[in-house]
């Protein structure tokens, strides 16, 4: 058998710290009372009181000369005051992982639409976290909570620091539906992180794993929760008396995981237990030492059952006191006269009550006052005019009748006549709540009137009885002035009934919700794509703008809001703005309509004809060079194009030897083409002719400079050009006629085939 010991199992830096620091402190006699229990674990509690800590639920339980210790979990901003005004002599101990949780939350106080917390709402550390959040502040215990979260625009999400990291991922992804910004502050314990993803290894390959720790301890319950999940022998205890060693014999390998409210003593008795094993009969007498605690725990169970049981118990025998019975049983053992006997006996003949008991009797009398009943007793039971019904006003004789049967409820053993006094107000409320209930539709509406405004919401009477109405219940979207519904009449439906307390919670929010659904399906099948309607900007986002129409909101995509590119939807758009749009795809199922501004706004090449002329000058700035010319930006959306034989008046190798980006140029409008969407320009057009220099060339070199003209231009000019091709043809013709004229010579006359080329040019003349 191996045995693995977590590294992290065992105390963490702030319960040792909170425990060190507090015996220190009753080391020196300073009377250190702790605020509620120090740590969740029972064998470190019983060590910390045998040592002179206390423990208080209250500071005002805590005496003057005491110290008051503040736990690990922390604790709320107004105890923190209560101890300042108190002038109270006191010790946070609040763990350093919680203390950052606390600061982040009070920080946040009007930064954000509302504050979250992920974690168990009834553990110390959500409260006191919940305290330093404010009232705009919500609990989230599962990602299902996150669907009563008010509707706001972004929040702050934090975490208890003993949750696991699993359960706040379901529980942010499950936020993130329902508010678009979100900020996670991840203050998850690192040590508790650390102990979660050890207790997941060991399980992986363990046969068996034993979780320890106390059974209140959140992060210990979170560590049994994922070993049981992946290892199914999985074994939780508080010490080591409570292993189920037979469970344990056929094990290689077992894993030993440990809360951060465990001491270490405690994790060295289990592994020492463990490894002493060598039979079963040690498990047995571990089995059999543990039976006589379970016996007495039925027993002590049994023994409440029956003193529970109403009609077992007198009266006499439940209110006597201790020395009363004492003094009972030692009379009994005396001896009795008659008299006594005989009214013992006559005491036997009469049913016992008690205040609060209901009873059952006999109309005897009616009057316009009051009904007489006979219950049994040695005294008649009297209902008064008040206390018949809830009303009060109606007679007794249009109720009862001598010999009619009545359930009634004591209110008083003697009423002063020595008569009992009974009432059927609550009998009249019982069965009226009864019927209530049987009755009860869930989609029945009711109408209520709110009463006034308490913590979390609202109160108000349904039926007669009392209900509740939160605040995330009265409407759609959040409200922080809860006056503004009293002694409003709202429609409202019960989605929890207290039967005990025979009290309603309700919500108006479920009926505003039925109704919308109603309306939205009546505008949805109204609506037809391509329709344009006029509807209210009412949410501008980075992606696009909300627009109601008709009561829906339709999305109104940053893309269909203008036909020039714009960076955000105020561009253009203004919250409140009614403008019109064109229905551009309506999807009932899924509640979502998209919606164009564009479509009904002119194209901008649609003006551009009437706009733009040819002939005349317009400035714009240069926004793009390419080889062949520059693009300029004459309005958004609208380029023209100077072409890199319009940019100057001369011949241009680059354009950008001429122009650069950023450049503010006027030009001339040769050619407006809004079907192509373009517009040609010319700066060459404004630009006067650049004169030219005449030069003399010698022939040769005339002759020289043309071949070379003649090459580059051929290399580049396009094969297709063949007006330039004519033209370089000409010039070439023309040279060649002009040098003949500067040549005169006589050819002399053809004597004979042998004559020379000497003989030939002889009387050749050339001009100089």
């Amino acid at each position: 058998m191996k045995i693995i010991v977590a590294k992290n199992a065992g105390f963490c830096f702030g319960v040792k710290r909170a425990v060190s620091s507090t015996l220190e402190l009753a080391r020196q006699k300073k009377k250190p009372y702790t605020l509620g229990e120090l740590i969740h674990n029972k064998n470190v509690t019983s060590y910390l009181e045998k040592n002179g800590v206390c423990s208080a639920e209250d500071i005002d339980d805590v005496p003057l000369s005491g110290t008051v210790v503040i736990r690990s979990h922390g604790t709320t901003p107004e105890c923190c005051e209560k101890l300042k005004t108190q002038n109270r002599e006191y010790c946070d101990m609040t763990c350093p992982f919680v203390s950052r949780v606390h600061k982040k939350v009070f920080d946040a106080r009007g930064k954000y639409g509302i504050t979250l917390i992920a974690g168990d709402s009834g553990h110390p550390e959500v409260i006191a976290t919940k305290g330093w959040a404010g009232e705009n502040s919500m609990v989230l215990s599962g990602a299902d909570d996150a669907q009563n979260i008010p509707k706001a625009e972004s929040a702050l999400l934090v975490a208890q620091t003993t949750i696991t990291r699993s359960l706040l991922d379901e529980i942010y992804t499950a936020v993130k539906e329902r508010i678009p910004q979100v900020e996670l502050f991840d203050s998850i314990c690192e040590t508790t992180y650390a102990r979660q993803s050890e207790a997941r290894e060991l399980a992986e390959k363990a046969d068996a794993m034993i979780v320890i720790g106390d059974k209140n301890s959140s992060n210990t319950r979170k560590l049994y929760e994922i070993s049981k999940k992946i290892c199914k022998q999985t074994q939780y205890v508080e010490q080591a008396s409570q292993l189920a060693i037979e469970m344990l014999q056929k094990c290689d390998i077992i894993g030993i995981v440990a809360g951060a409210s465990t001491p270490d003593w405690i994790i060295w008795e289990v592994k020492t237990r463990m490894s002493e094993l060598e039979n079963v009969q040690v498990a047995e007498e571990v089995t059999e030492a543990a039976q006589p605690e379970v016996a007495a725990e039925e027993a002590a169970q049994a023994a409440t059952e029956t003193t529970e049981k109403p009609e077992e118990a007198t009266a006499t025998a439940t209110d006597a006191p201790a020395d009363d019975a004492a003094a009972a049983a030692e009379a009994a053992t005396e001896p009795a006269d008659e008299s006594e006997d005989f009214l013992a006996e006559l005491e036997k003949t009469f049913v016992r009550i008690r205040r609060g008991q209901f009873v059952k009797g006999v109309v005897v009398q009616v009057s316009d006052d009051e009904v007489c009943v006979n219950i049994g007793y040695k005294s008649d039971g009297i209902l008064r005019k008040e206390d018949l019904t809830a009303d009060g006003n109606v007679s007794p004789a249009e109720m009862f009748k001598t010999g009619d049967e009545v359930e009634a409820e004591v209110v008083a053993l003697n009423d002063g006549e020595g008569n009992v006094r009974l009432s059927r107000r609550k009998i009249e409320s019982q069965m009226k709540w009864k019927a209530l209930l049987e009755n009860l539709d869930e989609e029945q509406v009711f109408q209520v009137k709110v009463q006034k405004v308490i913590k979390g919401g609202v109160l108000t009477k349904l039926e007669g009885y009392d209900a509740f109405i939160p605040a995330s219940q009265l409407s759609l979207k959040y409200v922080e002035d809860l006056s503004v519904f009293v002694g409003q009449t709202l429609d409202v439906k019960i989605i929890d009934t207290d039967k005990r307390q025979k009290r309603f919670v309700l919500s108006h929010k479920e009926v505003l919700k039925k109704q919308a659904e109603e309306r939205e399906k009546e505008i949805f099948e109204s609506f037809e794509k391509g329709a344009v309607i006029k509807g209210t900007v009412k949410r501008l986002t980075d992606f696009g703008a909300f627009v109601d129409v008709g009561g829906v909101d339709g999305l109104l995509h940053i893309t269909d809001i203008s036909w020039v590119r714009i960076k955000h939807p105020r561009d253009v758009l203004s919250e409140n703005q009614e403008i019109e749009v064109k229905i551009l795809n309506v999807d009932p199922e899924k509640k979502k309509i998209s919606l164009g501004y564009k479509q009904l706004q002119p194209k901008p090449w649609d003006l551009a004809a009437e706009k733009y002329i040819v002939g005349e000058e317009v400035t714009g700035k240069v926004v793009r060079i390419a080889p062949f010319g520059a693009f300029v930006e004459l309005e958004p959306s609208i380029d023209g194009l100077v072409h890199i034989s319009q940019v100057a008046n001369r011949r241009i190798e680059k354009v950008e030897d001429v122009l650069s980006l950023g450049q503010e140029i006027t030009a001339k409008i040769l050619e407006v083409n809004p079907e192509k969407k373009r517009i040609s320009l010319s700066i060459r057009a404004l630009l006067a002719p650049e004169p030219k220099q005449e030069r003399e060339y010698a022939p040769r070199e005339r002759s020289e400079r043309f071949e070379r003209a003649e090459r580059s231009e051929r290399s580049d000019r396009p094969r297709n050009d063949y007006n330039r091709r004519d033209r370089d043809q000409g010039e070439r013709r023309e040279y060649r006629r002009e040098r003949e004229e500067r040549i005169s010579y006589v050819l002399p006359p053809e004597e004979k085939a042998t004559t020379s080329l000497a003989d030939l040019f002889k009387d050749v003349k050339f001009d100089d």
